[in-house]
């Protein structure tokens, strides 16, 4: 009896080691794609800067050691225009964070993009976000060093035309709208959580002219709200199903200095940074300047208080 109960329970030990192999077989798989793609990623968005570390620092940051990081984020708009004529790409949005994982705390600071600024490298005073377009993320960063006298250790460029294939890719995004308002056709109310697409995304985000936005202060805030929505999407573990996808996405529309592996290091060691995010806008006035152009000029007690908290956060 015992023994014709061992033949029949054997089909079905060989069956489970069957579908076990075919299981162990395709996760391998799974892996080996995933590395195959990080790898092709990270060839793909990685740019290293031609320096060292800023000028602004002592020593280069060490993030193994989880030290204060400072990084800036630019969203560029690439113009068909301007590609035509070799013009280059100018940064749309200008944010720069210092991030401190020991107090968990991320201060983030967002620049106006016609803030008028020395244009370190090109030995002009005009907008800021022509550092971009004449010299690339080196002259941006240390344009945006010598106006906020804040070290950037790290920058990301996003183009800011993909995002939206990025956004959708990615199944949407969710944002807390910072004001209520109306724009092509969709309803936002502050205050009020709301699920975008990509579209849906950019306009949000470039709305600064309808009833209630808020102006050029509110489009800051908003691209704050969806580049933060978007961080978070991008690190959810529900992701992974549109892996392939959102490779593609960011390798057309995202460039770095990080390497894959200091990413890795900077969303393990950092990841409790964002308990605590204080969000600031460079504030100031506009006007009209003798060649006809129109500037932001920053208010520099705010500016100056702004540096010093960053500056705070990098425990410098």
């Amino acid at each position: 009896m015992r023994g014709s109960y061992e033949k029949k329970r054997h089909p079905l030990k060989k069956l489970l080691l069957i579908i076990g192999g075919i299981v162990g077989l395709l996760f391998a798989a799974l892996l080996i794609f995933i590395c195959i793609k990080a790898m092709s990623l990270s060839g793909a968005i990685h740019h290293p800067l031609d320096r060292d570390k800023s000028s602004l620092r002592d020593n280069k940051v060490d993030i193994n050691k989880s030290q204060p990081i400072s990084i800036a984020l630019f969203g560029v708009d690439s113009n068909t225009t301007r590609d035509a004529q070799g013009a280059g790409e100018r940064s749309d949005s200008i944010m720069i964070l210092s991030i401190n994982p020991q107090t968990k705390t991320t201060e983030m600071i967002s620049i106006p993009r016609d803030t008028q600024a020395e244009i370190v490298g090109n030995n002009t005073t005009e907008k800021i976000n022509h550092a971009y377009a004449y010299g690339g993320p080196k002259m941006a960063i240390e344009s945006v060093e010598k106006l906020m006298n804040v070290p950037i250790d790290h920058y990301a460029s996003v183009d800011m035309d993909g995002l939206k294939e990025t956004i959708d890719a990615l199944d949407g995004v969710d944002v807390v709208s910072n004001a209520t308002f109306n724009v092509k056709g969709t309803q936002f109310n502050q205050g009020e959580k709301v699920h975008l697409n990509g579209e849906e995304a950019m306009n949000f985000i470039r709305s600064r002219k309808e009833d209630g936005s808020g102006g050029d202060f509110g489009r800051q805030q908003r691209q704050q709200i969806v580049l933060q929505g978007l961080a978070s999407k991008l690190t959810d573990v529900k992701s992974i199903t549109r892996l392939n996808t959102i490779i593609e996405q960011l390798e057309k529309n995202v460039e770095t200095d990080l390497t894959l592996g200091q990413l890795n290091t900077i969303i393990k060691n950092y990841k409790h940074a964002d308990e605590t995010v204080n969000k600031h806008q460079l504030e100031g006035s506009g006007s009209v300047q003798d060649d006809g152009v129109y500037y932001f000029v920053p208010d520099e007690n705010q500016k100056s208080e702004l540096t010093r908290a960053y500056r705070e956060n990098l425990n410098i």
